[in-house]
């Protein structure tokens, strides 16, 4: 139960922060073109986080030196309150930048250092090798599982709609935050998605049915199931026993008809017999003279 009350807070918290990040803008310090471009592909809380870098490399950090070897420029950058100097690589062709930091490697973000660099170069976009995908706005609306090289129709078609729905709940996540703090707008939302519902219901009444489970059994195996099935009555068990078979069997018409026979059964029988007069004892009764118990005891 605490779990799914935790993992429910986290969804809720999720939710509220990617709807901040579509509808509020963040301000901006500077007049940097590569702030704003940052405030339109980060995510809020990240974007914060570049933003004190970008102020920091604007105000902060001063260039000592600048070296130029072929296609690179190598520049010392010193920080006001720091006695360190860092170097910062950049290549004037494909707009590549290391930073001896290497606070990028390890957050993902560029500093203060690069920052300062991409200002005197005056860049207006963030190369986009250093806008990684999971600190943007987008991040969640790219699948989820990645495919490489020959990829079925099938798989294509399951990964298009896993991006749909993960639109569709980002919208009804957006839509519940903005209208959680108004009782009218609740009302005017439920009545419109009731108002939607009714009209998939109509349109799917009178389209094909979808596919049963029998059909997608078909379709996962690859078989067709035979229209028609022929059941055979299945064999008598013998519960007591095997009867006669054979010649004989067909004959008396047993077969593996015949079975054992209990005591209570037999004695229901012996007593539905016709009396006979016993030869040896003289009396009448169900024996003759070949088990007459007289002779027997004799």
């Amino acid at each position: 139960m605490r779990y799914e009350t935790a993992m429910d807070a986290q969804r809720h918290s999720q939710a509220h922060n990617d709807n901040d990040s579509k509808t509020k803008y963040p301000h901006c310090k500077t007049t940097l073109a590569i702030e704003k471009h940052a405030s339109e592909v980060y995510t809020n809380s990240v974007f914060y986080e570049f933003q004190d870098e970008v102020h920091k490399g604007c105000f902060s950090c001063d260039i000592e030196d600048l070296i130029k070897e072929n296609e690179q420029e190598i520049t010392i950058v010193k920080e006001d309150d720091r006695r360190r100097t860092y170097e910062v690589v950049f290549n004037c062709t494909t707009n590549d930048t290391r930073c001896s930091c290497k606070m990028f490697e390890r957050k993902g973000i560029p500093c203060r250092h690069m920052s300062s660099v991409c200002k005197r170069k005056r860049l207006e976009l963030i190369p986009e090798k250093y806008v990684l995908n999971r600190w943007t706005k987008m991040a969640t609306k790219k699948p989820i599982l990645g495919f490489e090289g020959n990829i079925m129709e099938q798989c294509a078609r399951m990964v298009d709609r896993k991006k749909i729905l993960n639109d569709l709940w980002s919208e009804i996540h957006s839509c519940v935050s903005l209208a959680e703090d108004n009782e009218e707008d609740l009302s005017d939302l439920v009545k419109s998605i009731h108002t939607l519902r009714l009209e998939l219901e109509a349109k799917k009444s009178g389209n094909v049915p979808p596919p049963s489970k029998t059909q997608d059994i078909e379709f996962l195996i690859g078989a067709t199931a035979p229209t028609e099935t022929l059941i055979k009555p299945p064999k008598i068990s013998k519960n007591k026993g095997n009867g006669p078979s054979g010649e004989k069997a067909a004959t008396s018409g047993t077969g593996s008809d015949k079975r054992l026979k209990g005591d209570k059964e037999k004695a229901i029988e012996q007593q539905q017999k016709k009396k006979r007069v016993c030869r040896g004892c003289g009396e009448l009764g169900y024996h003759d003279i070949r088990n007459c118990p007289e002779k027997l005891s004799s």
